[in-house]
């Protein structure tokens, strides 16, 4: 685990009438546990877009960044941190997360969970992929997972998942 000093600012965006499933707060605390647990740290605070999105805008991004012709369920966006401080940006931003909630709720419903501890599962993943990590290999899909599985439980010993 990292010792992480600096703080996280999120910038939240949703398309058109778009709610999300969980509360900025929830969002956060992920996003932070997710950091702590993380073998990457930076020198300074960071920030990070998560924006939730509808199907046909998931479907849009998914198709001009990834020639796919289907929308997903998460999708990173990584920046270039040390641009974005030379430029005096600040914080400086690490990336976008963008979360398709009909792929979210579709999935929550076969996996029969909450569209909620889904769409946060798909947050942390998403801020993953932001500090680097991938599942190209075994070795890194584990190192993910191992992540993304205690960050959800210390959710879910909290409360804070439903």
């Amino acid at each position: 685990m990292t010792e992480n000093n600096n703080s996280i600012a999120l910038d939240i965006q949703a398309s058109d009438d778009l709610v999300f499933p969980s509360s900025s707060d929830l969002i956060n605390n992920a996003i932070i546990l997710a950091y702590e647990e993380s073998e990457i740290s930076h020198d300074c605070s960071i920030g990070v877009t998560v924006r939730l999105v509808d199907h046909d805008e998931g479907l849009s991004i998914n198709s001009k960044f990834n020639n796919k012709t289907n929308a997903t369920n998460v999708l990173a966006f990584i920046g270039d941190i040390e641009q974005e401080k030379e430029l005096g940006l600040s914080p400086p931003f690490l990336g976008d997360i963008v979360v398709c909630l009909a792929v979210v709720e579709k999935e929550a419903s076969t996996l029969d969970i909450s569209v909620s501890s889904h769409f946060i599962h798909m947050v942390v993943h998403g801020f993953l992929h932001l500090l680097g990590y991938d599942h190209f290999s075994d070795e890194e899909e584990n190192k993910m997972k191992l992540i993304e599985n205690k960050v959800l439980a210390v959710l879910d010993e909290r409360g804070e998942l439903n």
